[in-house]
């Protein structure tokens, strides 16, 4: 496959996130990262004096602590454990995309999601603790000024040493916001980093930090483009599957008879479905997502139907979600596309290597390689034959003993 490296590669990131595999990866990675995080979160709220009812009514199924909300320090640790969890998985996830398009950018249209999976869980290493091992040397740099700020307590000297210091402090507060930007760079690449290169821990990290010092405007500028690219692709993505839910809305509508059924079971699914972190910008196409809204009861209808239709809504809210999470899945893979366009190119630009024809060559040494051992042990079981048969010649020719 034809590739430019330059910025206008990054605009076909559309067309390779619109792959049924790699959106499918993205939905199951993002509902099983949901479901690790709604666990953990709805323990740290118990824990905190929640009640489960409280919990369900207020956040549905993802609790969020972040929304006028207070967690006991141990609360608190469980919801870390939890978001930990989950930024694992979009990791896992978001490397099996990644390479999923690297193989289809070297022209392989066939590799499997189950391949895909596998790779990324071999290296789940060079993705997830890159970013962990910067944020810990990170704290440990903060943990530093925060003993400085103890020194300074001391009556008379400690404001002397502070000042003594002030250098060496901005320096290393200065560096530490140099580290925090190269984790969100990490953060970022670091799939793609994996996915082409298969790449370690170390690796990663060095890439980062190249990346970021040797190609730091084209970075930004490509995630720029990228970030448009992907809020306009997953908008009219959504936009077409709400219209599609209307229309399906409609049509089960025309017939469902007098009984109201439809539209009680309709906004009981839309109940269960609130999401108190979307952003308020959504809140004017879709609404249900963002604010929370009233459960509408059986009662408005004129037949009481038992646990069926409220049980129906519960189900129709599971399925609402799935679409949810089909969107996010579209978004991720776009995402990542341009993630794998962006740093092969930039390592084009900044190394000189293409990274689509260094697995080729690799592949030729690796081939090249086992001819050369099949002709070895062709000229080996050439070498036995003749000795074997030299061994019949002598022992035909030595006489028999009487």
């Amino acid at each position: 496959m034809e590739f430019g490296f330059t910025y206008k590669d990054v605009f076909r990131s559309v067309r390779f996130g619109a792959s049924p595999k790699k959106i499918w990866i993205g939905l199951v990675g993002t509902f099983i990262a949901t479901v690790f995080y709604a666990i953990f979160s709805y323990i740290a709220f118990l824990l905190s004096g929640w009640g489960i009812k409280n919990i369900w009514q207020t956040f549905r199924f993802i609790p969020w602590p972040f929304y006028n909300v207070s967690l006991t320090w141990y609360g608190w640790i469980f919801w870390i454990i939890g978001a930990l969890i989950s930024l694992f998985f979009y990791f896992i996830t978001s490397t099996a995309i990644s390479k999923i398009t690297f193989e289809q950018l070297k022209g392989d249209e066939f590799y499997e999601s189950k391949e895909a999976w596998k790779f990324a869980y071999k290296n789940w290493k060079g993705t997830f603790l890159s970013p962990i091992y910067l944020a810990i040397f990170i704290g440990i740099l903060l943990l530093v000024g925060l003993v400085f700020g103890l020194i300074g307590r001391i009556p008379y000297v400690g404001q002397i040493i502070i000042a003594l210091f002030s250098i060496p402090l901005i320096s290393g507060a200065f560096f530490i916001v140099y580290l925090t930007i190269v984790m969100f760079v990490v953060m970022i690449i670091a799939p793609a980093v994996v996915s082409t290169t298969e790449s370690d821990t170390f690796d990663t990290l060095f890439e980062g930090f190249s990346v970021l010092n040797d190609q730091t405007w084209r970075f930004f500028l490509w995630n720029f483009i990228l970030g448009i690219c992907v809020f306009l692709a997953s908008f009219v993505f959504a936009l077409l599957l709400l219209y599609t839910l209307k229309l399906t809305h409609w049509a089960l509508g025309v017939w469902a008879g007098p009984r109201n059924w439809l539209n009680v079971m309709w906004e009981q699914g839309k109940w269960y479905l609130y999401l108190p972190f979307a952003p308020t910008f959504l809140l004017k196409w879709f609404p249900g997502i963002v604010s929370p809204t009233v459960y509408p009861s059986i009662g408005t209808l004129p037949v009481n139907p038992g646990i069926t239709t409220p049980f129906a809504g519960f189900l129709l809210g599971l399925v609402f979600y799935f679409v949810v999470f089909g969107i996010v899945g579209y978004a991720l893979s776009v995402f990542q596309a341009g993630q794998t366009i962006i740093y092969i190119t930039l390592v084009k630009l900044k190394d000189d290597k293409n990274l689509l024809e260094k697995k080729e060559e690799i592949f030729e040494a690796e081939k090249k390689e086992e001819e050369k051992k099949e002709e070895e042990k062709k000229e080996e079981e050439k070498e036995e034959g003749e000795k074997e048969e030299k061994k019949r010649i002598i022992k035909r020719k030595t006489p028999k003993k009487k």
